[in-house]
């Protein structure tokens, strides 16, 4: 059990993005100190993931 856990009733926000294969994802961005706000990109979210590790003080990582 959790102490943050309400309880209550939630409702599921459905993602912006699309589904990837765990393959496509080939780029992190970590933000200092905020492991939740942790993303993945694929390959083709280049500008998207720059400009999110610009908005949050941190850098585009390649996965290899």
């Amino acid at each position: 059990m959790s102490d943050n856990d309400s309880g209550g009733v939630t409702r599921r926000v459905t993602p912006k993005r699309g589904r990837a294969a765990l393959s496509d994802l080939t780029l992190i961005v970590r933000p200092p100190g905020r492991p939740a706000d942790i993303r993945v990109f694929a390959g083709e979210e280049v500008a998207e993931a720059e400009e999110y590790a610009r908005a949050n003080g941190s850098e585009v990582e390649r996965l290899q």
